[in-house]
């Protein structure tokens, strides 16, 4: 399992069904969050989903760590910083 840019856990590679399980559940958790948080700050779901990938991977992935970059492509990341959404604040 790795961040995506929208928030929420993708995999890199083909999980195995617990795994795909498990991700699932945090995902669905996350956008509740995201929700509360939404109605908090006047602001859409996807919105805070957006603001909070861009902080998990810009401040959270450390090197060796699996991300998805805004085209779609998965990185590992090293020493330098990720590549982030242009929208990211």
């Amino acid at each position: 399992m790795a961040l995506q840019p929208d928030g929420y856990l993708g995999f890199a590679t083909t999980p195995s069904p617990a795994t795909r399980a498990l991700v699932e559940d945090i995902n669905i958790k996350r956008r509740a969050a995201y929700s509360k948080e939404a109605l908090t700050n006047g602001a859409t779901v996807e919105e805070m989903a957006l603001r909070s990938g861009c902080c998990l991977i810009a401040e959270r992935t450390v090197a060796g760590e699996k991300y998805q970059t805004p085209s779609g492509q998965w990185k590992t990341r090293d020493g330098s910083a990720p590549e982030l959404d242009p929208r990211c604040p």
